[in-house]
């Protein structure tokens, strides 16, 4: 019989997104799994009836990491899934998950977020714009169908490992709204240095992207955690979280300084000609539409000075007085 696994969805309320995930679920090819789903209050609304049970969970407003570790402490099974309510896996996702455990390909496995087939043409360049390195980094990969391979870490709406394991590990920084799934695999291999992540391109759920300003927001919180992401990376790699800041610091510094007026605007233009020029050469090898290739480097640039501004407000100290609300701004106009 398949060892049992539990599904742990949090969302804010009952949704038309979250019965997608829910009815998508319905789908999964394996035998012995629930879902939890974690909600801010009570919903007079009854679910559907599915194939699997699922258990509800009122734990008020609090964040994503508190949720998981509640819902994953009250409910018995030997395997958890963590998926969100704005996503949904593919039918095989949980039987090749356990399957990629129980071969030890890793302690923890998952694969990569694709875009909803249906996405608004804003959540498209936003999609797209997030599978650029500018964007995302060396973990591009985790947008698309890559390779399969052992990485430093994956995203917390697509994770499935032993529920043990995650205990053992005291679960995800309940203090945190963003970045807690890369901080909860850095506390893990500081205690285990072995830790092994595995990510395969079958293991691929689609996830919505969040609209034009939603996805914004979300950079500039991303910004505001740019100190533990450089702590978090060695070389080269700890260096990339601080471009667009530098950039942005640096464009700052020759505007106001002395110089003049037609030496700044050649060093300004220059080196903007530059940047866009080596994100143009990137994105092309995936945007075949000219529009949409424009409108993605636009995004690119916007989203990494919203990002810039996000380590900004870290610098002068107003981190805590703001990422919980604009995190929060983020996923109402996801």
């Amino acid at each position: 019989m398949a060892e049992k696994v539990n599904i742990f969805i949090p969302a804010i309320k009952i949704d038309d997104e979250l019965l997608k995930c829910l009815k998508e679920i319905n789908k999964i090819n394996y035998s012995n799994f629930f879902v939890t789903i974690v909600l801010d209050q009570q919903e007079k609304n009854k679910l559907p009836k599915f194939k699997y049970k699922v258990n509800k969970l009122i734990v008020g407003k609090i964040n994503m990491s508190t949720k998981r570790n509640i819902a994953v402490k009250k409910f018995k099974s030997k395997y958890i899934a963590f998926i969100d309510s704005d996503a949904y896996p593919n039918k095989n996702w949980l039987k090749l998950g356990i399957k990629y455990l129980k071969q030890k390909k890793g302690e923890i496995v998952g694969g990569p977020s694709l875009p909803f087939p249906d996405q608004n043409y804003s959540q498209k360049i936003c999609y797209l714009s997030k599978r650029s390195y500018f964007v995302s980094g060396y973990l591009n990969f985790r947008k698309y169908k890559a390779k399969k391979r052992h990485c430093n870490w994956l995203e917390s709406c697509n994770l499935i490992l032993q529920k043990n394991f995650f205990l053992k590990y005291r679960g995800m920084d309940s203090a945190r709204y963003t970045g807690e799934d890369k901080e909860f695999f850095e506390r893990v291999r500081k205690k285990n240095p072995d830790l092994k992540v595995f990510y395969s391109p079958d293991l691929y759920i689609y996830h919505r992207d969040r609209r034009y300003f939603g996805f914004l927001l979300q950079r500039s919180c991303f910004g505001m955690d740019f100190l533990n992401l450089i702590k978090s990376n060695v070389g080269i790699k700890g260096f990339q979280p601080l471009m667009p800041l530098l950039i942005f610091l640096s464009s700052m510094i020759i505007l106001i300084s002395k110089i003049a007026l037609t030496s700044k605007a050649t060093i300004l233009l220059s080196c903007f000609a530059l940047i866009n020029l080596t994100i143009l050469f990137e994105t092309k090898k995936y945007i075949k539409s000219i529009k949409t290739l424009f409108l993605t480097v636009l995004t690119i640039n916007l989203a990494n000075i919203a990002f810039a501004l996000g380590g900004i407000i870290t610098l002068i100290g107003l981190k805590n007085l703001l990422v919980n609300k604009v995190y929060s701004y983020s996923r109402w106009n996801a």
